[in-house]
């Protein structure tokens, strides 16, 4: 029997270009590190691995050099850039005020109801952050976030957000994986929360982007300590 998570793969390629579902494979390899700074990204065997033509994948590489994932020489071929965590670190900023302005629109246009459905995810997200579930916070951490932005009701603003949500990601598993910070994570959800169903626009921008940019802050000084050890 096929998993849940392999239905969600094959589903993900019928509605999807074979591009774009390799494009975000190999972003999510080299944002968790399973491809490092410096590793060749040889085109024929990647093709051959995904089973593929050439063509889908370089157009997937063109996109990543975009972003400053990869560099490519036309001698030497594509390797995954040794300036990831800087490329990482100001697209995210960027996304720190999106979410910000997200923020903003949500606590001025949330209904009733939806402060309700935001009430019962914090709440969640508490019972999680005391049993220091990790895995189960990843994820509603997600779900807090996407509610925010759907709350916006501004369908640019949610498209730029979704459209590099996978930085996103990459940043709240980092961050998430140290036990001092499940915590200081809720407490700043929890603050956002109160500013958007208090309908403070200006104090939920405010939280909003003060929390993901001390997260970039937190995950880089953690990651030069754990370097500086090895």
């Amino acid at each position: 029997m096929m998993s849940i998570h392999g239905q969600e793969e094959d589903i993900a390629l019928q509605t999807r270009s074979i591009r774009d579902v390799i494009y975000e494979k190999l972003k999510e390899a080299i944002l968790s590190e399973q491809y490092k700074a410096g590793h060749h990204l040889k085109e024929r065997e990647l093709a051959k691995q995904f089973g593929i033509s050439t063509t889908p994948l370089k157009e997937a590489l063109r996109r990543l050099e975009q972003e400053g994932l990869v560099t490519t020489s036309a001698r030497r071929g594509t390797f995954v850039s040794s300036d990831i965590m800087n490329s990482v670190e100001e697209i995210n900023w960027a996304r720190s005020a999106l979410e910000g302005v997200a923020a903003r629109l949500a606590a001025l246009k949330i209904t009733d109801e939806e402060a309700g459905v935001l009430t019962d995810t914090t709440e969640q997200m508490r019972i999680y952050t005391e049993a220091k579930d990790t895995e189960q916070l990843i994820a509603l951490n997600g779900h807090f976030h996407k509610l925010i932005r759907t709350y916006a009701k501004n369908n640019y603003i949610f498209q730029q957000i979704e459209a590099i949500h996978s930085f996103d990601r990459s940043f709240r598993k980092k961050a998430l994986s140290h036990e001092d910070e499940l915590e200081r994570g809720f407490q700043e959800h929890y603050a956002i929360y109160q500013a958007i169903v208090a309908k403070d626009a200006d104090l939920a921008e405010k939280l909003m982007i003060g929390h993901i940019r001390r997260t970039i802050e937190f995950v880089k000084e953690s990651k030069a300590a754990a370097k500086a050890k090895s």
